[in-house]
């Protein structure tokens, strides 16, 4: 799972560093919070980005359900959140959010000097891709996650998209409110 805060630059722009980092510290403790709930892994922080992992090093048979759960949350979340950063720093917070579901390998990645536990593979950068794609408060996720929580949440088909990096596309489907 990625979630980005969409048009998180312009906010950065006007505001204090200082503002800036105490406002992103207090959305990434809380999106940690959630996702910790549902049995994630934070993976890291890029930027106003988070990177979670559900089901690694060992499925638990319902990380696309907790993946979606997570993220439906969040949202849920930085809406009531809103409230609050209006009147302390004048702005309201969105986020777009990919989910994508499939095997990645997951382990410690990078050099001898500075190594990260992370995953890498397709899944991962088309969950990364969705995230671009998605709108301000909208959940995207590929046909295999939709068929792993299709019982749990309704769903819509947004139809095939090209996905950068790919030579054909996917079928992309979104959480309906």
């Amino acid at each position: 799972m990625f979630a980005d805060i969409v048009a998180f630059t312009p906010l950065a722009e006007k505001q204090p560093p200082e503002k800036v980092v105490a406002l992103l510290n207090e959305v990434f403790t809380i999106l940690t919070e959630i996702i910790f709930r549902y049995g994630g892994t934070v993976d890291k922080f890029l930027g106003d980005c988070v990177m979670a992992v559900f089901g690694a090093p060992y499925s638990k048979g319902d990380d696309a359900i907790s993946a979606v759960s997570a993220a439906e949350e969040m949202l849920q979340w930085l809406e009531s959140g809103n409230a609050r950063w209006r009147s302390e720093f004048g702005v309201e917070l969105q986020m777009g959010i990919g989910i994508s579901t499939g095997e990645a390998l997951a382990g410690n990645i990078g050099s001898q000097k500075r190594m990260e536990y992370t995953v890498i593979g397709d899944t991962v950068n088309i969950a990364a891709r969705l995230e671009t794609l998605a709108r301000p408060g909208q959940i995207l996720m590929t046909q295999e996650t939709a068929e792993a929580v299709g019982a749990v949440f309704d769903l819509s088909s947004l139809g095939e998209h090209s996905i950068v990096g790919r030579v054909e596309g996917i079928e992309v489907f979104t959480l309906l409110e």
